[in-house]
């Protein structure tokens, strides 16, 4: 049984497969597929049904393409989250394309984020520091299992960051980094030369009216020069199994109080409280059909962010006992938010400069109220510009309590 007969829907090979699961004599008679969504070439997801022998309703299972790294989570780190992520049925390892591929059981999504409760909430929230205190303090176990540390590695030179991010030196603003920071910055080096690049293109334009202005700005400029009060900080917590992308699409709640957590492409080492920071700021943010594109603002927060803080930390503190140093990781939250803010929000700048719009037009549509964007191209800035009000303004409290 291969990878590809799977994919070309072969009957005898999701027979094989499936016998190797149970213990009866099963039998596929038949195998239909539906694409579920393309983020990458690396994230094709496709659902398999499967049309049983002597039953009336087929089988759905997940198939996947993705990364080396989601396939070696798979292989080492997944059968110790039995409650956070789906059994995984066959794991195909990456071929000369770099592409992997795995069979999951289906996760059903009953519970979309827009309807969350107070007790989803928690359960996330108790299903995050499950896997954080799983992996507490394993940095060995991690690196063993091949999964790269986040804030750690051997620094860039300026030779290797020029290679590798050239576009950044050749036609985008090319801000630099100082020596200081390229030395404090180890592999985050490359996304901090993106967001040194997206401080560069929102000076250009003025900063954003109402979001984005100067002090943010200054801000963002001083942790690029010297990052060592926001790096520091976190390097000095035990690290463990990050998820890095512990969004709300990210998570599927069924009727039956299943919660999983799914897409482990970006898994890390590094400290928990990146993953916690993570979530809450992006909790706020709803996407139509898992689109990153389509977005929405949540109507209401179930609970607030400082219960989530207390609960995660709580959790810590009862599957760790006193080794868990819970004052630490709540004073490494401001720096935690700084990152957050950096690698994410102001690196996404830096891939405007290739359309860079016109710093008047700019100005001239962000000044526009939010009913004469609604239905044009622009609506989208309409819709977010609450929340990144939001963001900024945590960013900025978060640097002045560093």
């Amino acid at each position: 049984m291969v990878a590809t007969q799977l994919q070309k829907r072969d009957p005898w090979a999701w027979s094989v497969l499936l016998r190797d699961q149970v213990t009866a004599d099963v039998v596929v008679t038949a195998v239909s597929s539906k694409p579920l969504r393309f983020p990458s070439r690396h994230g094709r997801v496709i659902r398999y049904l499967l049309a049983l022998e002597n039953h009336s309703d087929p089988v759905t299972v997940i198939g996947k393409r993705t990364t080396p790294l989601e396939v070696q989570f798979y292989q080492h780190l997944a059968p110790q989250l039995p409650r956070l992520v789906p059994p995984c049925y066959f794991i195909h390892p990456p071929d000369d394309t770099e592409i992997g591929w795995l069979v999951m059981a289906d996760v059903p999504n009953d519970i979309s984020p827009e309807r969350w409760s107070l007790e989803d909430v928690e359960n996330i929230i108790t299903r995050l520091a499950d896997c954080h205190a799983t992996f507490w303090g394993q940095e060995e176990t991690l690196e063993r299992a091949g999964i790269p540390h986040f804030l750690g590695g051997a620094a860039y030179s300026w030779e290797e960051l020029r290679q590798e991010q050239a576009i950044y030196f050749d036609q985008g603003p090319a801000a630099m980094l100082s020596d200081h920071a390229l030395h404090h910055a180890g592999q985050l080096a490359p996304v901090l030369l993106k967001a040194a690049n997206g401080v560069a293109v929102m000076r250009a334009l003025g900063g954003w009216p109402g979001i984005l202005g100067e002090s943010h700005l200054a801000a963002a400029a001083d942790l690029l020069d010297d990052p060592a009060p926001m790096l520091e900080p976190l390097r000095l917590l035990p690290p463990t199994l990050l998820h890095g992308a512990p969004h709300s699409y990210h998570w599927q709640l069924s009727l039956f109080d299943d919660v999983y957590l799914l897409d482990w492409q970006k898994a890390a080492i590094g400290p928990g409280i990146c993953d916690l920071v993570n979530f809450l700021e992006q909790f706020e943010l709803l996407y139509a059909d898992g689109d990153r594109c389509n977005m929405g603002v949540r109507p209401f927060w179930p609970l607030s962010e400082e219960t989530m803080v207390d609960s995660y930390l709580i959790g810590m503190r009862a599957r760790l006992g006193p080794t868990f140093q819970g004052r630490a990781v709540r004073q490494a939250m401001s720096a935690a938010r700084c990152l957050y803010v950096l690698v994410n929000w102001f690196a996404l700048f830096a891939e405007w400069f290739a359309e860079m719009p016109n710093p008047y037009v700019w100005q001239k549509i962000n000044a526009l109220p939010e009913n004469e964007l609604i239905g044009s191209a622009h609506e989208p800035i309409a819709r977010i510009r609450p929340y990144l009000q939001g963001v900024y303004g945590r960013f900025l409290q978060a640097y002045r309590s560093l």
